[in-house]
């Protein structure tokens, strides 16, 4: 194992012009420190499911994270409890959380026989010391503790459910609008709550509809356009639309010592791999393709005879899209692989002379699915269809998340998750 920490972290900066983040929290998934890579919440044991445990059920989550300064820290994480639209609660660490609101990241190895080295942290939780009293969306922070200076380095998502409500619903084909049959999905809603919900339902109760891990098209605060004793309607009369999308890219990195499927070259240098990817094309106007996929996640896996968490190496992928360049927009890679987010790290450059869209991220060995997604100046939200094209057979993943206001204490619940496949 070559232990050049100063060196990777300089290469890094310099490759993808990282910046030092500032220490204020975020209540969204965010990495606050540039030696903080292949950041991962899960289920235990359930890699490709999304941060949801029920409560007081004995589910746990697994968060692992490598640091690239390839020295032991001491790192420590807390949580807090938010509102539906992810704002901090006004309840205090004692109404949501029993026993300690800290506790250490024990569970740390050193990477071997790697070209860059790192330390893998692994935590699991919530634990007996330490774990949720009630329902909610919450946020993990992960800090590192420098002799009393704790530094903020990670913030990430996770839910915490009790199950209350019945979810019923399905991707509908019978839109108003027969011109989105081609290319859009629409889900139809309906919930069935017990008695005690029955004080202002349609005040008190919210959905958000969530498409794959994406939260910038996700439709949020939902409320029931209709009630009738123990059930709530969701109709609208433009209905409950997304764009259907397309499959997403791949490409297989398990292994660096062959070229799998879509990986054009691989080569070494000192402290890391490069990778270049085959040359991407638009696929608008395109037939649609079905393959067998994981919806834009990512699996962090590597050969048979290797421990992806201590001896999964990195890599600088490269990623191009030959095409004309899109006028007052801005393109990105977007997937798991780039925490669903936009930044300047997945941002890519259009490069005149080749007329190609160019990028790069720093990846450690795995399986990686991804689209392109192109943001309009002024917007907020992505769309992949521009670069992609969509369909309304796309295999999309959706999670309806159903919160109810709490009066006393005040709080959202969350009292209803359902996952729903399009076919």
């Amino acid at each position: 194992m070559l232990k050049i920490p100063k060196l990777t972290f300089i290469l890094i900066l310099i490759i993808f012009g990282l910046k030092t983040y500032g220490n204020e929290p975020e209540n969204q998934s965010k990495v606050y420190d540039p030696n903080i890579v292949t950041v991962q919440l899960y289920p235990v044991g359930e890699p490709l499911k999304d941060p949801i445990i029920e409560l007081n059920s004995g589910q746990q989550l697994q968060l692992s994270f490598d640091d690239l300064s390839n020295q032991y820290a001491t790192y420590q994480y807390s949580w807090i409890h938010c509102s539906a639209d992810w704002n901090s609660s006004q309840l205090q660490p004692i109404d949501y959380t029993q026993g300690f609101f800290t506790e250490n990241i024990t569970n740390y190895q050193f990477s071997f026989n790697t070209l860059t080295g790192y330390v893998h942290y692994q935590l699991t939780f919530p634990t007996t010391e330490m774990s949720p009293k009630i329902s909610g969306n919450y946020i993990l922070q992960v800090f590192r503790n420098d002799n009393g200076h704790k530094q903020l380095v990670i913030t990430r998502r996770f839910f915490v459910v009790n199950e209350q409500v019945t979810i019923q619903c399905q991707e509908s084909r019978d839109m108003i609008n027969l011109a989105d049959n081609q290319k859009r999905q629409q889900i139809t809603l309906t919930c069935n709550t017990p008695n005690t919900f029955s004080d202002e339902p349609q005040q008190r109760f919210k959905v958000d509809i969530q498409q794959n891990g994406r939260w910038d098209n996700a439709k949020i605060d939902l409320k029931p356009s209709a009630v009738s004793p123990n059930t709530l309607y969701f109709d609208y009369p433009e209905g409950i639309i997304f764009n259907g999308g397309n499959e997403p890219r791949f490409f297989d990195m398990k292994s660096y010592r062959y070229l799998a499927q879509n990986i054009a070259k691989i080569t070494h240098e000192t402290n890391y791999y490069n990778v270049w990817l085959h040359t991407g094309f638009p696929r608008t106007g395109q037939p649609y393709e079905t393959y067998s996929n994981i919806n834009g996640r990512e699996m962090i896996t590597a050969r048979s005879d290797q421990n992806p968490s201590t001896e999964g190496d990195y890599a600088i992928v490269t990623f191009t899209l030959k095409m004309p360049q899109i006028p007052n927009a801005s393109v990105y890679i977007l997937g798991q692989l780039t925490g669903w987010t936009y930044s300047d790290e997945n941002k890519m450059e259009y490069n005149k002379t080749t007329q190609e869209y160019e990028g790069k991220l720093f990846l450690k060995q795995g399986y990686y699915e991804y689209w392109f997604s192109v943001i309009r100046n002024g917007d907020t939200a992505g769309n992949i269809g521009t670069i992609e094209g969509n369909h309304w057979q796309t295999n999309n993943t959706y999670i309806v998340y159903v919160y109810y206001h709490n009066r006393l204490p005040e709080y959202d619940r969350l009292v209803g998750i359902q996952t729903l496949t399009a076919q």
